[in-house]
C-alpha cells in the first residue's frame, strides 16, 4: 500500500482539539490544496474563508447543526460556491476533500460539516458572505492529542459492482 492510500485509510474526523495554534503558512497550504481540486469544466466556483477568531468560531458553532465542536477548533474553513454554477456543491466538496487530506498530511486534524445552518442569514452576516456565494460546507481544523477511533465502514465488496448491478 502506498503512502497516499495509507493517508486516506488513517484519516479520521477530529472533533477534539488542543489550543496549539496553526501557523498561517500551514493554513494557506491546506487551502491551496483545495484550490487545486478538479471542478466541472474547470470553473473553480469556490471561495474559501478562513476563520480563526475565537468569537466567530463560537458563533459558527452555535449556528451550524452538528458543528458544536467548531468552537474548540483553531480554525474553520468556510467553503462557498458561486450561486448559479450548476455543479458548485460537488466541486466545493472535491476541494474540501483535498483540504482534509492535506491537513492530515501536515498533522492537522479536520472535520467536514455540511452547511446545515440554523440561522443562514445570521451566519452570512457574521462572516460578510457576499450575496453571489452560497455556504456549501465547513471544515474545522486543529491539532489533536489522540486520533479518534475509526467508524465502521462498509466493506469493499458491499459497495463495488462490476459491469452491471
Amino acid at each position: 500500500m502506498n503512502d497516499f492510500i495509507r493517508l486516506i485509510k488513517d484519516r479520521r474526523s477530529v472533533r477534539e482539539y488542543t489550543d496549539r495554534p496553526i501557523e498561517k503558512r500551514i493554513l494557506e497550504e491546506i487551502v491551496d490544496a483545495g484550490r487545486l481540486a478538479p471542478s466541472a469544466r474547470n470553473i473553480q466556483p469556490w471561495k474559501f474563508l478562513m476563520v480563526t477568531e475565537k468569537g466567530k468560531l463560537s458563533e459558527i458553532a452555535k449556528q451550524v447543526e452538528w458543528g458544536h465542536f467548531i468552537k474548540d477548533s483553531t480554525a474553520c474553513v468556510v467553503i462557498c460556491g458561486e450561486k448559479g454554477v450548476k455543479r458548485r456543491v460537488e466541486d466545493c466538496c472535491l476541494a474540501a476533500e483535498n483540504m482534509i487530506l492535506a491537513a492530515k498530511s501536515l498533522g492537522v486534524g479536520s472535520c467536514y460539516v455540511a452547511a446545515l445552518q440554523k440561522d443562514v442569514e445570521g451566519v452570512r452576516n457574521l462572516l460578510n458572505v457576499p450575496e453571489n456565494l452560497e455556504i456549501v460546507c465547513f471544515l474545522s481544523l486543529g491539532y489533536f492529542e489522540k486520533n479518534p477511533e475509526p467508524h465502521d465502514k462498509k466493506e469493499l465488496e458491499d459497495v463495488i459492482h462490476w459491469e452491471s448491478f
